[in-house]
């Protein structure tokens, strides 16, 4: 299974183990939930702009700025 390693400063470490410890999680897991996580908020993000550019020309064609 492919893997990274990745560096940490001592302070940056200390941060994800507490959060791992609050979550139940070990900090292995807590890192690729996160990191996941992360991934995969960003595609939504992106995905609802484009949706947003796609519909908002229809929007402001039915209800002009004027009319609003």
């Amino acid at each position: 299974m492919p893997a990274l390693n990745v560096e940490f400063s001592e302070e940056e470490m200390a941060r994800l183990r507490e959060r791992a410890a609050l979550t139940g999680r070990s900090l292995k897991q807590h890192v690729h939930d996160v990191t996941v996580e992360e991934a995969d908020r960003l595609a939504f993000v992106e995905g609802a702009v484009a949706e947003a550019a796609r519909v908002l020309p229809g929007i402001e064609a039915r209800f002009p700025a004027g009319q609003r």
